[in-house]
C-alpha cells in the first residue's frame, strides 16, 4: 500500500473541504445579509399602490388629526393573480378562470361579503393595465387575519395600513371625507376646502410583496407599504386637538344630537367645533341612506332659534342706546298681553312678580324683555344685528358654509315680541352665539372666527390664513355691564348647573321652540346654554346646543360644566 499516494489524496479531499466550507462561511456569514437582501429583492415586486395618499391635517400644536391609525388591510394583486391562474393552469389544464375567480372569491366570503367570481375578475381586468394593488378590506378583525393568513392565496396580501380617520368619527364634521374612489378626492370640510394642498403632486406609495420563483406570493409573509419619499403638503387648524377630545367627551356621555363650540374669546380662534350624531367617514353611504338623524350635517354651522341667547343682543343695543338700568323695575304676571288674541307666556306660568331688570335678565323673564324690545323698536335693534355682525357667515380658513341665518321681522307689535325672545324671525348658528359671546368677553370687540391657521407646502413653507380686522362694536362699558348680568345669571339665575367651584363663570341659558313635534307628541324644543370663563379673565366661549330637550339648564349646563373642567385640567 502506497501511503504516500494516501495522505496526498487524503490531503487534497481536505483541502477543497476547507475551500468549499471557507466558501459556504463568506456567503453565509460575512455577505449573508447583503445576499439574503438581494434575493428578497430579486423575489420582491413592488407595484404602485394606488389608493390616494394625501397630507395631513393637524391641529394648532402640530399634533396629527389623519393618519393616526393603523390597521391591517387586505390587497387584491392582480398580477400575483394572474400569474398563479398561469401557473394552476399548467398543473391543471382544465381549470378556468370562471372556475378560478369563484374559488377566489369564496375564500375571500368570510372577510368581503358580496363579492362574487364575476366581481373579482372585473377588479383584477381593470386593475392589471396599471398593475396596481386593490384594496379589498380595512380595519381586519384577527380571525379575518389569521384565516387570510391559513388560506395563504397567492393574490391576496396582508400590510399594514395607515387609516386617515377614526371609525369612531373624531372631528368628523369639521375634517371631512375623501371620496372612495381612486382618485380620493375631498368631498367635505377641510379635506374638500383643501383638496388643493392635501392632494398635491404626491407619487402613491408602493407595495412590496415577496414572491417565489414563480411570482406568486409566499404563503406566512405580508406585504409592506413603502412610501414614496416625497413631502405632502399639511393644514394647520385652530383646533386644540385636547379640547376638541373633551368637548366631544363630554357631547357623548349627555346629548344624541346637537353641537358644541369652544373659541378663543381675544384671537377668536375655534378650539373645538363638535357635532352630534357622528359618522364613519368610511360608512358615508350608509349614513346617508339607513340614519334618519342626518348625521353628516354640521350641527355647529346650522341655523336655530336661539331663543333667549338672543336677549344677550337685544340688552346690548338697550344699555347702548341707554334704555335700560340695572335697578329699572318690571312686574311679570306670567305672560305679556298684546290683545285679545295675542300673548306670549313666561317661562315661569304664575309670574315672577315685581323685579329688577338685573333680575329679569337671570331669570330669563319673557315679558320683562318682550317690554325692553318694543321700547328699542325694530329699526334700532336690528341696526345692532349688523353693527355687532350678529348674522356675519364668515368663518376664516372655511368656505362650506351653507347660508342660512337671519333676522326678520315682519309685523307689528307680536313679531318684535317674538323676535325680543329669539323665536320667530330669528335663525343663528351655534358658532354665531359663540362669536356673540366672544365680543362680549373681549370689551366689545369682534372678529371673525377662524379655524384654519397656515398651510403647509412640500418643502415646509407657511402659508397663513389671513387674519380678520378687529372692530369695537360695542363701548367696553356697555360689554362690562352684558359681563355682571351673565355672571349673575350662574351665580343665582338659571344657569347655576354650570357653575364650578373655585372658578368664576357667566353664561345664559336659552330653551326655543321649533314648531315640530316628538315620536311622543309633544313639541320639541332646542336647549342652549352658551358662556364664558373664567368670568373675571374671559379665556374660553363654549356654547352648547342639545336638540329635543327639555330646558337649557338641564340639558347643556352640564355639558358647559364639564367641558370647562376638562379645559381647565389642561390649561
Amino acid at each position: 500500500m502506497n501511503y504516500q499516494r494516501l495522505f496526498l489524496f487524503m490531503g487534497l479531499i481536505l483541502s477543497l473541504f476547507t475551500a468549499l466550507w471557507g466558501r459556504i462561511f463568506y456567503f453565509q456569514v460575512i455577505r449573508g445579509e447583503e445576499i439574503s437582501l438581494a434575493a428578497t429583492v430579486m423575489r420582491s415586486q413592488r407595484i404602485e399602490l394606488r389608493e390616494q395618499q394625501r397630507g395631513d391635517i393637524l391641529d394648532r400644536n402640530r399634533q396629527p388629526l389623519t393618519n393616526t391609525n393603523t390597521s391591517t388591510a387586505l390587497f387584491l394583486s392582480p398580477d400575483l393573480v394572474k400569474r398563479d391562474i398561469e401557473a394552476r393552469q399548467k398543473e391543471a389544464p382544465g381549470l378556468t378562470e370562471t372556475e378560478y375567480y369563484k374559488q377566489l372569491a369564496a375564500s375571500m366570503a368570510a372577510v368581503a361579503t358580496g363579492l362574487s367570481g364575476e366581481n373579482v375578475k372585473a377588479i383584477v381586468q381593470a386593475a392589471l393595465p396599471q398593475s396596481h394593488f386593490v384594496m379589498i378590506k380595512q380595519g381586519l378583525e384577527q380571525a379575518e387575519i389569521q384565516h387570510l393568513t391559513e388560506a395563504a392565496l397567492p393574490g391576496l396580501v396582508l400590510a399594514p395600513f395607515n387609516e386617515r380617520y377614526g371609525h369612531e368619527g373624531f372631528c368628523a364634521h369639521v375634517l371631512g371625507y375623501t371620496d372612495r374612489s381612486q382618485e380620493g378626492a375631498g368631498k367635505s370640510g377641510i379635506e374638500k376646502s383643501y383638496d388643493y394642498v392635501l392632494r398635491g403632486a404626491v407619487g402613491a406609495p408602493q407595495m412590496v410583496s415577496v414572491v417565489d420563483a414563480r411570482g406568486r406570493a409566499i404563503p406566512g409573509l405580508t406585504g409592506k407599504l413603502q412610501a414614496s419619499g416625497e413631502e405632502r403638503g399639511a393644514v394647520v387648524l385652530t383646533i386644540d386637538r385636547r379640547i376638541q377630545e373633551v368637548a366631544e367627551k363630554a357631547m357623548d356621555y349627555r346629548a344624541e344630537r346637537g353641537a358644541a363650540v369652544v373659541i378663543d374669546t381675544h384671537s377668536k380662534e375655534i378650539l373645538a367645533m363638535v357635532s352630534r350624531p357622528a359618522f364613519d367617514p368610511y360608512s358615508v353611504d350608509e349614513a346617508i341612506v339607513f340614519d334618519g338623524r342626518s348625521p353628516l350635517t354640521n350641527r355647529a354651522l346650522s341655523s336655530y332659534y336661539p331663543g333667549s341667547l338672543f336677549k344677550v343682543l337685544l340688552t346690548a343695543a338697550a344699555l347702548e342706546e341707554g334704555l335700560v338700568d340695572f335697578d329699572d323695575q318690571y312686574n311679570c304676571s306670567g305672560q305679556y298681553v298684546f290683545n285679545d288674541q295675542v300673548a306670549i307666556s313666561c317661562l315661569k306660568k304664575e309670574g315672577h312678580g315685581l323685579l329688577r331688570f338685573e333680575e329679569a335678565f337671570a331669570r330669563s323673564c319673557n315679558p320683562s324683555f318682550i317690554e325692553v324690545g318694543l321700547r328699542l323698536g325694530r329699526t334700532r335693534l336690528l341696526y345692532y344685528v349688523d353693527k355687532v355682525h350678529f348674522i356675519d357667515e364668515t368663518l376664516l380658513g372655511y368656505e362650506s358654509i351653507a347660508p342660512g341665518s337671519y333676522v326678520k321681522i315682519d309685523g307689528g307689535a307680536a313679531a318684535m315680541g317674538n323676535a325680543s325672545l329669539g323665536q320667530q324671525g330669528v335663525m343663528v348658528t351655534p358658532l354665531q352665539i359663540a362669536s356673540l359671546l366672544a365680543t362680549v368677553a373681549d370689551d366689545g370687540v369682534w372678529a371673525a372666527p377662524s379655524l384654519v391657521k397656515y398651510t403647509l407646502d412640500q418643502d415646509g413653507h407657511r402659508t397663513p390664513v389671513p387674519g380678520g380686522e378687529r372692530i369695537q362694536v360695542i363701548s367696553p362699558s356697555t360689554a362690562a355691564q352684558l359681563r355682571l348680568l351673565m355672571e349673575q345669571v350662574v351665580e343665582n339665575g338659571t344657569g347655576r348647573a354650570a357653575a364650578i367651584p373655585e372658578t368664576r363663570v357667566a353664561g345664559k341659558t336659552a330653551t326655543s321652540q321649533t314648531g315640530q313635534m316628538t315620536s311622543e307628541d309633544e313639541e320639541a324644543l332646542n336647549t342652549w346654554f352658551a358662556g364664558y370663563l373664567p368670568a373675571d379673565k374671559p379665556r374660553w366661549a363654549i356654547v352648547v346646543m342639545v336638540e329635543e330637550g327639555s330646558s337649557g339648564a338641564k340639558n347643556c349646563a352640564p355639558i358647559f360644566r364639564d367641558i370647562s373642567q376638562g379645559i381647565l385640567q389642561y390649561y
